[in-house]
C-alpha cells in the first residue's frame, strides 16, 4: 500500500514548481507550448504547430508571441492574409515591433499593396539595426514595383549601411540593375551573395535566370541552376526549373529523373503540379492543365507564373474572361514580362477589345525595343476599331523589326507599301493571302484597302479572310464597318448580325447592332440587343456599361443611369472601368456624397489602381474634403513623382483651401516634369494675377514663348494676362503674334473680343470678314458671333448667326435653343418647332426646357408649357428663376394655390435667392 499524501505537502510541491489549485494544464505551461511550436516550425510540421499555438489562444487570446508565430506559420503555408491579420493582432497585443514589423512589410509585397507598405513604414524607425534593414529591404521591393527607382536604390543603400553584405538587399540591387538592363552588375551582386552563402536558393535562381534569358546561355544557366540544388536539394522550384531545362535541351531521361523524385518526394507542391501542368499544356491537354491550375493559384494566389500558365490555357479554350482575369494579375505581379502582355493582349484582341489591347500593349509600342509581335497585335487592333492609317502603319513596322518573321512576305509588302509602291504591295499581300492560311497578310490588305478608299477591294480581302476563319465573328464585323463606310446599313445590319451567329458572345457585334438601332432612331432596340446579350451573358460589364451609356444618352434620369453603373460594378468589382464610371456620374449629378462612397469603395477593392486613386480625390474636393484630397494626391505623387497631371490636382486642392505658396509649388513641379504642359504654365500666370503680380505672370508666357518661339502657345497665354489686366491694346498684340504662328478660331475669337473691348470695332469686323474667307463655314465663330450681338441685344443678328451655325450644323441643339428664345424675344412666330427639336437631340436639359416654356407660353399653350416649367424645375430644384417662372404661370393660368406655394418657399430662401423684391410684389397680387 501507498503512503499517502497530505494536503499540506502537495500544496507546497504545486507552489514551488509554480502549478496552481484551478485544475490541470495538460499542455504545460505557455511558454513551454511556445517552445514547442518552435520547434514544429523549425521541423516544417505546420500542422502540429498550428495545434499547439490555437491551443495557447484559446486560453490567452491575447498572446503576442503565439499570435506572431501563428502569422508567420500562416504566411509561409500560402495563407498570407490570415498571417497577415494575426500579426497586427501581435501588434496590438503589445508584441515586438522588431520582429513584427519586418513580417507584416513582407506579407504586404506578397498580398501586393505596395503602395499601402510605402505609406504605412516609409518613415518607420526600427532600433534593432536587423529589423531596421529588413523593412528598409522590403521597401526598396515596393518602390522597385512601383517604378519609383531613385527610392528604391536609396532604400536598398541604406538596408546595406545597417547590415553590410545583407543578402537580400544585394539580390534587391540586382533585381533594379536587370531593370536597367546592366546584366553583368546584377551577376557580381549575386556572386557576391552565393560567395557569403552557397545555399541561397533566391540568388543562384536569379543566376540562372539571367544566364538563360538574357545571356542566352542555357548550359551555363542548367550548371548554376544545379548548383543552386546541389545547396538546396529539398528546393522543389529549382528541382522544377532544372526538369525544364533538360526538357528543353533534349535530355528526356534525365529531365524525366528529376521530375520523378520531385512526384515522388511532393506529388502535391505547387511547383510538382505547375511542372505538369507545363507538359500538359505542351500536349494542348488545356482541360488537365486548367483542373491542375485551379489548385496552385488557390496556394499561390500571387505566383506569377502560374497565373501566366492558367490564363494561356483559358486563351487557348477561347475563355476570355478567365484569361483575362489570370493574365491581368500576372501582369500586376510583373509589368515587364513581355509574354503576359502579349498574351492579356491577345485575349483582348480575340474578345473585341481593342481599346484594352492597345492599352496593354502601349508600354512595348512606346518604348524603344518594340517587337514584332507587339507590333502585329497593334495593327490589328487598330483595324477593329476602323483606324486603317494606324493599322497600316503598325503593319510597315513589324516589318522593320522581324524581317525573319514566318510572314516574311506580308512585311515585305506592307515594307512596298511604306515605300509608296501601293500597287506592287497590293499584289504581294494577294498572293500571301492565297499561299499563307493565317489570316495576317487578309488583315493587312483590308487595311491598306480601307486606308486607299477602295472599300469593294476591301470587301474583297475580307471574302478571303472569311473562308480562312469560317466560325470567328471578326471578318463579318469588319465587312459590316465597310459596308457602313459605303452607307450601306442593310447589309451592315446582316454583316453583323452573322458575326453574332457565329460567335454569340462577341459584343462588339452586339454593340455594332445597337449602334446601328440608334442612328435608325430606334433606341428601344438597342437597349433590347443589350439586355438580351446580358440574359446568356449575365456577367458581361461591358454590355451593363453601353446600358448605362445608352440611358444618359436618350435623356433617361441619372438615377437610371447610376443604377445601371452599380450594377456593372457588382459585375467587375475588380474592374477599373465601372468604378470609374459611376465616380465620374455621381459626380456629374450633383451628389457629391455618393460620388465620395463610391470612390471610397472603389479605392478599397482595387488600392494600387491609380486612376481610382485619381477618382478618389476628386470625389472628395466634389464632397468638399478639400484637406482629405490634398492627403490623396499627395500620394499620388509618392507614387508617381514623374506624372505631372498629379501636381496639377494637388494644386487645384491647395487653390481651394487658399494656399497659394502650395498651389505654385506643385505647378511649377508639373512644369519642371513637363517643360511644354502649357496648361500649368496658365495656372502659374492666373495663380499670380490673383497674387497681383502680373509682371509674373507675364515672365510666364515670355518663358513659354522662349522656349517655343515656333508655338502660338507662348503669345497666346500673354494675351490671356493682358486681357485679364484689361490692357487691350497689349493683348490685341499678343494673339496678333500667336494668330501669325497658328490660324485657330479659339485664337480669333479671342483676338476678336479683345478689339471689341478695345473699342476698336472696325478692326474688328476685317478680322471677322478676313476669318470668314478663311474659313466660311466654320460653327464655332459664327456661334461666338451670335452671343456678341446677344449681349449687344442686337436679337435680329444675334438670330441670323445662330441660323447660319444651324446650315453648317442642323443638330446644334444650343442654336436651336437660341433662336427658339430669339424669336419668343422679337415677338415672331415659329419658336415652339425649335424649342422642341432642341429637347428631342437634347432631353432633359433645364435651360432647354425653360425655353420651351417660354414659347409655348408665347403660342398660348399655358397647360404645356406649365408642364415643360415643372419638368425643367423637377430636374434643377435649387433653381429659384424656374421656380419664379413657374409660378408666374400658374397666376397667368388663374391656379393661384399652386402659385402662393411656389413664392412662399422661394420667400424662405431669404438672402438665398435674389429676386426677392419681385417674390413680394407677387404675394401682395395674390
Amino acid at each position: 500500500m501507498r503512503n499517502p499524501i497530505h494536503f499540506a505537502a502537495l500544496l507546497a510541491v504545486l507552489t514551488a514548481l509554480g502549478g496552481t489549485l484551478q485544475g490541470c494544464d495538460d499542455g504545460g505551461s505557455e511558454a513551454t507550448q511556445i517552445a514547442s511550436a518552435k520547434e514544429y516550425l523549425a521541423k516544417n510540421d505546420r500542422k502540429a504547430a498550428f495545434i499547439t499555438l490555437k491551443s495557447i489562444l484559446q486560453k490567452n487570446d491575447r498572446s503576442a508571441e503565439a499570435r506572431y508565430l501563428l502569422g508567420k506559420a500562416l504566411i509561409e503555408g500560402g495563407d498570407v492574409a490570415g498571417g497577415m491579420t494575426e500579426l497586427q493582432k501581435s501588434l496590438e497585443f503589445g508584441g515586438a515591433e522588431t520582429l513584427i514589423i519586418p513580417e507584416v512589410a513582407r506579407a504586404m509585397l506578397l498580398l501586393e499593396q505596395d503602395a499601402a507598405l510605402i505609406l504605412r513604414f516609409s518613415a518607420e524607425k526600427l532600433n534593432d539595426a536587423a529589423a531596421a534593414a529588413d523593412l528598409k529591404t522590403s521597401l526598396a521591393t515596393a518602390f522597385a514595383k512601383t517604378s519609383n527607382k531613385e527610392n528604391a536604390e536609396r532604400s536598398a543603400a541604406e538596408a546595406l549601411s545597417l547590415r553590410p553584405g545583407y543578402a537580400p538587399a544585394l539580390i534587391v540591387q540586382a533585381r533594379l540593375n536587370i531593370n536597367e538592363r546592366d546584366f553583368d552588375a546584377a551577376l557580381k551582386l549575386l556572386e557576391q551573395v552565393l560567395v557569403a552563402d552557397a545555399g541561397n536558393n533566391e540568388a543562384g535562381n536569379l543566376k540562372g535566370e539571367i544566364q538563360l534569358l538574357i545571356k542566352a546561355k542555357p548550359e551555363t544557366a542548367l550548371a548554376s541552376f544545379q548548383q543552386a540544388l546541389d545547396a538546396n536539394p529539398k528546393s522543389v522550384s529549382t528541382r522544377a526549373t532544372v526538369a525544364i531545362l533538360l526538357f528543353n535541351q533534349g535530355k528526356v531521361a534525365e529531365a524525366k529523373a528529376e521530375f520523378e523524385k520531385m512526384k515522388k518526394e511532393s506529388p502535391n507542391h505547387p511547383d510538382t503540379l505547375f511542372l505538369e501542368a507545363r507538359l500538359a499544356f505542351g500536349d494542348k491537354n488545356y482541360k488537365l492543365v486548367r483542373s491542375i491550375m485551379e489548385r496552385i493559384v488557390k496556394a499561390r494566389p500571387n505566383d506569377q507564373a502560374a497565373l501566366q500558365l492558367a490564363g494561356a490555357a483559358e486563351l487557348r479554350m477561347q475563355s476570355h474572361l478567365l484569361a483575362e482575369s489570370f493574365l491581368s494579375r500576372s501582369l500586376k505581379l510583373s509589368p515587364k514580362d513581355p509574354l503576359t502582355r502579349l498574351l492579356l493582349a491577345q485575349s483582348f484582341l480575340q474578345s473585341g477589345q481593342p481599346e484594352k489591347t492597345l492599352e496593354v500593349l502601349r508600354p512595348v509600342l512606346e518604348s524603344n525595343k518594340v517587337d514584332g509581335a507587339t507590333l502585329t497585335l497593334a495593327g490589328q487592333a487598330h483595324l477593329q476599331l476602323g483606324d486603317a492609317k494606324r493599322s497600316s502603319d503598325a503593319f510597315q513596322k513589324a516589318t522593320k523589326v522581324a524581317p525573319s518573321d514566318p510572314s516574311i512576305r506580308t512585311a515585305a509588302a506592307l515594307a512596298l507599301l511604306g515605300g509608296g509602291n501601293s500597287s506592287r504591295a497590293i499584289a504581294e499581300l494577294e498572293s500571301v493571302s492565297r499561299s499563307d492560311t493565317g489570316p495576317g497578310a487578309d488583315l493587312a490588305l483590308v487595311s491598306v484597302r480601307i486606308r486607299d478608299g477602295d472599300l469593294p477591294g476591301a470587301l474583297q480581302a475580307l471574302d478571303a479572310l472569311e473562308k480562312k476563319a469560317p466560325d470567328r465573328a471578326l471578318p463579318h464585323l469588319l465587312r459590316g464597318r465597310v459596308q457602313l463606310m459605303q452607307n450601306n446599313h442593310a447589309a451592315a445590319v446582316k454583316s453583323f448580325e452573322t458575326a453574332l451567329a457565329r460567335e454569340p458572345g462577341f459584343f462588339p457585334a452586339v454593340a455594332s447592332l445597337a449602334a446601328s438601332d440608334l442612328a435608325a432612331g430606334k433606341p428601344d432596340a438597342a437597349r433590347e440587343r443589350f439586355e438580351n446579350h446580358l440574359k446568356a451573358y449575365p456577367k458581361n460589364f461591358q454590355a451593363k456599361l453601353a446600358l448605362a451609356e445608352l440611358a444618359t444618352r436618350t435623356g433617361a434620369p441619372a438615377s437610371r443611369t447610376i443604377e445601371l453603373l452599380r450594377e456593372a460594378v457588382k459585375l467587375a468589382a475588380g474592374e477599373p472601368g465601372p468604378h470609374l464610371a459611376l465616380v465620374n456620374a455621381l459626380i456629374a449629378s450633383g451628389d457629391a456624397k455618393g460620388g465620395l462612397l463610391a470612390s471610397q469603395e472603389a479605392s478599397a477593392t482595387l488600392p494600387n489602381n491609380l486612376e481610382v486613386l485619381d477618382a478618389l480625390g476628386r470625389a472628395e474636393m466634389a464632397a468638399g474634403d478639400s484637406q482629405r484630397a490634398i492627403s490623396t494626391f499627395k500620394k499620388l505623387t509618392a507614387l508617381q513623382p514623374n506624372n505631372p497631371v498629379h501636381e496639377m490636382r494637388l494644386a487645384d486642392a491647395y487653390m481651394t483651401v487658399q494656399d497659394r505658396k502650395a498651389a505654385d509649388r506643385s505647378l511649377r513641379r508639373a512644369v519642371a516634369l513637363q517643360p511644354d504642359l502649357i496648361v500649368a504654365q496658365r495656372h502659374l500666370a492666373m495663380l499670380a494675377l490673383q497674387d497681383k503680380r502680373p509682371q509674373d505672370a507675364l515672365a510666364v508666357a515670355r518663358a513659354v514663348q522662349k522656349r517655343s518661339p515656333t508655338s502660338a502657345a507662348g503669345f497666346a497665354l500673354e494675351g490671356d494676362v493682358e486681357a485679364q489686366l484689361k490692357n487691350w491694346t497689349a493683348a490685341v498684340v499678343a494673339y496678333r503674334a500667336a494668330l501669325k504662328r497658328e490660324k485657330s478660331t479659339e485664337l480669333v475669337i479671342k483676338q476678336h473680343a479683345a478689339l471689341m473691348a478695345g473699342s476698336q470695332g472696325a478692326e474688328a469686323e476685317r478680322l471677322a470678314t478676313d476669318w470668314a474667307k478663311v474659313r466660311p463655314n466654320e460653327p464655332a465663330f459664327l456661334y461666338y458671333l451670335g452671343d456678341m450681338a446677344l449681349t449687344q441685344r442686337d436679337y435680329a443678328l444675334a438670330e441670323s448667326r445662330y441660323r447660319a451655325v444651324l446650315e453648317v450644323q442642323p443638330d446644334n441643339a444650343l442654336a436651336m435653343n437660341n433662336v427658339a428664345w430669339l424669336l419668343v424675344q422679337q415677338g415672331k412666330p415659329g419658336a415652339v418647332p425649335f424649342a422642341e427639336r432642341a429637347n428631342n437631340l437634347r432631353p432633359n436639359r433645364p435651360e432647354f426646357l425653360d425655353t420651351l416654356s417660354t414659347a409655348l407660353e408665347a403660342n398660348n399653350q399655358l397647360p404645356q408649357a406649365v408642364d415643360a416649367q415643372k419638368r425643367a424645375r423637377s430636374l434643377r430644384p435649387r433653381d429659384g428663376a424656374l421656380s419664379l417662372r413657374l409660378a408666374k404661370l400658374y397666376m397667368k393660368q388663374g391656379e393661384k394655390a399652386q402659385a402662393r406655394e411656389e413664392l412662399d418657399a422661394l420667400a424662405k430662401l431669404g438672402d438665398k435667392f435674389a429676386g426677392q423684391a419681385e417674390v413680394s410684389a407677387l404675394l401682395k397680387s395674390l
